[in-house]
């Protein structure tokens, strides 16, 4: 007969090991995206980058109509991981320039700076326990139409 020890071992270090899905631990966070007179961003996508990390770590989520935002890494609403992150926002992607289809879609709110990781300029500390954040965003320039 085996000794129970080594077996009892076995067993706890298949259940500790076995739940873990082997990615970082990831934090609530949530928040509003606000233009300077209050109104609320109220459509589009926010997408965080993880900066403290070898491999890229992205946490997205969808605006809602009240510019409210509940970030998912590896499944919806789980939060992102710790750390520095970037953020990029997207709103109301036109495909072709709708000059075709007058009235169809209408051009982005959203400054287009906020697209690209480069001008963006939203950087986020994401700490341990719940993060709730309040970005402001600026309207896009008037009579210019948005780059895609």
């Amino acid at each position: 007969m085996l000794p129970k020890e080594p077996f009892l071992l076995f067993v706890v270090l298949v259940a500790v090991l076995g739940c873990s899905d082997g990615n970082p631990k990831t934090y609530e966070v949530k928040g509003s995206i606000r233009f300077p007179d209050g109104m609320p961003l109220s459509e589009g996508m926010i997408e965080f980058e993880a900066l403290d990390f070898e491999r890229p770590i992205m946490a997205t989520s969808l605006i809602d109509a009240n510019g409210m935002f509940e970030l998912g890494t590896f499944s919806a609403d789980d939060g992102a991981v710790e750390g520095r992150h970037r953020a990029i926002i997207s709103s109301n992607h036109e495909i072709g320039t709708g000059a075709e289809r007058p009235g169809l879609l209408e051009p982005s709110k959203l400054h287009p700076r906020f697209s690209d990781y480069k001008t963006s300029k939203l950087e986020f500390v994401v700490e341990p326990g719940a993060n709730d954040f309040t970005i402001q965003v600026e309207y896009a320039p008037k009579g210019r139409r948005p780059r895609s």
